[in-house]
């Protein structure tokens, strides 16, 4: 369905907890800031050589991640400012790509002190979110706010989660902390986004969408298969600094899937539970 030439914009809000923020905000009422993060307090000598290392690439392939992020939340708001969604939809989208730059910054950092050199990384412009070039109509916006907003957050979430259970090092749990906190209202900026589009979806609409989460379902566990596993000697440090392992990594994903994504799918009628059912098993 093309982009129609003119957008009625009016004044309205989701009727989710989103939108009572939202109210919140217009009354003037602070936002939620960022806690402090002590760097200074970071002694990479309290730690072995391979732990250091291990969290240094955690923390580099993190800030890929989330510096892409930047580009593809500025397109999710303009989506939804051009097809006149709810402004409580859009003001929470405009604010997620300073949360993501700030992630990056975070990620480097602490890669940084872990690494005891500035760490960086390569950034292919033509392939950044390349598979949303064309985010511009609703219905592409749909699969997107399913994939990369309400799933993919919610993945990131728990396994955010899971490296802050496991952190004793303080600036290792400031950092996920921090992180955490913003990626909780991501993923919900995403459900808060389906809820309001769902009883909207004509019956091929919400086949398409079914089908998009069904494979989302069946393919989730196994992206996250391989974590970090630290040798004997330096297992119990690389966790004191968030570093997840092959197990932890697993258990996290599944227990996402299991307890929050599919039944938030199966909430939105799109049968994800069908699909979880007949994944392949996990290994543990």
């Amino acid at each position: 369905m093309p982009l129609p030439p003119v957008v009625a914009i009016r004044r309205r809000s989701t009727d989710t907890p989103l939108g009572r923020r939202h109210e919140h905000l217009l009354a003037g009422r602070p936002q939620r800031r960022p806690p402090p993060i002590p760097w200074d307090a970071f002694d990479p000598a309290r730690y072995p050589e391979p732990a250091l290392a291990l969290a240094a690439q955690a923390q580099r392939a993190l800030a890929p991640g989330e510096y892409s992020a930047v580009d593809l939340f500025a397109r999710i708001a303009s989506c939804l400012s051009l097809n006149g969604a709810p402004l409580d939809l859009v003001t929470a989208a405009t604010r997620i790509p300073t949360d993501e730059a700030r992630h990056a910054e975070y990620a480097l950092r602490m890669a940084a002190l872990c690494a005891g050199h500035e760490v960086s990384f390569e950034l292919a412009r033509a392939s950044v979110n390349a598979r949303w070039k064309t985010l511009v109509e609703i219905e592409e916006l749909d699969v997107v706010m399913l994939e990369i907003a309400a799933v993919s957050e919610t993945l990131a979430g728990r396994l955010l989660g899971a490296c802050l259970d496991g952190a004793e090092d303080v600036t290792a749990r400031a950092l996920f902390t921090s992180i955490l906190g913003d990626e909780v209202h991501h993923a919900r900026l995403g459900w808060y986004y389906l809820a309001w589009r769902s009883p909207q979806w004509t019956r091929p609409e919400r086949q398409r969408m079914a089908d998009a989460a069904g494979e989302l379902v069946m393919n989730a566990e196994l992206l996250f298969q391989r974590g970090r596993d630290a040798p004997a000697g330096s297992r119990r440090a690389a966790r004191a600094l968030g570093v997840l392992g092959s197990v932890a990594q697993q258990q996290a994903v599944h227990r996402a899937m299991e307890d929050e994504i599919v039944p938030a799918l199966d909430a939105l009628g799109l049968g994800a539970s069908h699909a979880w059912r007949a994944r392949r098993p996990r290994t543990a």
